[in-house]
């Protein structure tokens, strides 16, 4: 870099950042848990379970997402450590308890954002 070069400062996301925050909000059961932990900061699975599959429910939804016991399973084994590994939430699995990790303003701003077209979405279809 010559002297004339500053270097580019990105305001808020990286496009990393960003492509993993939208990777990770693509399944809509994310989606609705972190749109629950952001009203709630934290939940057991079980009370995630019953949110996921009455939203779904509710929604119209009638694959795999309305049975209980499947559901569970797909948020404690897949649902909830991709969360927990794009730092959404925290989720302890010994415990089966997930919580909202504190994000930085960017970030909240990107989720918030997905939560709320997929929100006004669903209220489009009624």
């Amino acid at each position: 870099m010559d002297q004339h070069e500053q270097p580019v400062e990105t305001p808020g996301l990286s496009s990393e950042r960003l492509d993993t925050l939208l990777r990770v909000l693509a399944a809509e059961p994310r989606r609705m848990i972190y749109t629950y932990l952001a009203e709630h900061d934290s939940a057991s699975i079980s009370e995630l379970t019953d949110v996921v599959v009455g939203w779904s429910s509710a929604r119209g939804r009638d694959t795999d997402t309305c049975n209980w016991d499947d559901t569970r399973t797909a948020l404690h084994h897949r649902h909830l450590p991709v969360l927990d590994n794009a730092g959404v939430i925290s989720y302890d699995a010994a415990q089966r308890t997930a919580t909202l990790v504190s994000l930085s303003p960017s970030t909240a701003e990107v989720l918030a954002t997905i939560a709320d077209l997929d929100t006004a979405e669903t209220d489009h279809e009624d």
